[in-house]
């Protein structure tokens, strides 16, 4: 078995965190996780570690296909952009805003939480709508 590693810490480090782990793999075992994960329309990392996970489990994993993409979502209309950008300009304004906030205590950790939650989710919900 190949000997895995993990990153060392940096100073920004935060507890809940993951570990990385690297591995080198045989060129024809890349192309079939590179393939597996095309088909199933995930990351490599999300792909090794669902694999991981059910290995230990004894369980199998299913790759589904990535669902079809909507005709009219297929390219990024001009409309469709100015919104996007205006979100996502609006959305930044609000991180840094409350980031600010929170570093001068002017804001508490819940409220901090909070906001940081809904702009995962926000961010998300907006990459999901973009087109291929």
């Amino acid at each position: 078995m190949s000997q895995l590693l993990t990153a060392p810490p940096t100073d920004g480090d935060i507890d809940d965190v993951s570990p990385v782990v690297a591995c080198r793999l045989p060129k024809p075992l890349h192309d079939q996780v590179k393939a597996a994960c095309k088909a199933g329309g995930m990351s490599a990392s999300r792909f090794i570690r669902e694999t991981l996970q059910a290995a230990f489990d004894n369980d199998k994993v299913v790759i589904k296909p990535v669902p079809p993409v909507p005709a009219k979502m297929k390219e990024l209309t001009r409309d469709m952009y100015r919104l996007f950008a205006s979100v996502a300009n609006n959305t930044n304004q609000l991180a840094k805003r409350v980031h600010y906030d929170h570093l001068n205590d002017r804001c508490s950790d819940k409220t901090y939480a909070a906001v940081a939650e809904q702009l995962a989710i926000l961010n998300r919900v907006m990459v999901s709508r973009l087109p291929p």
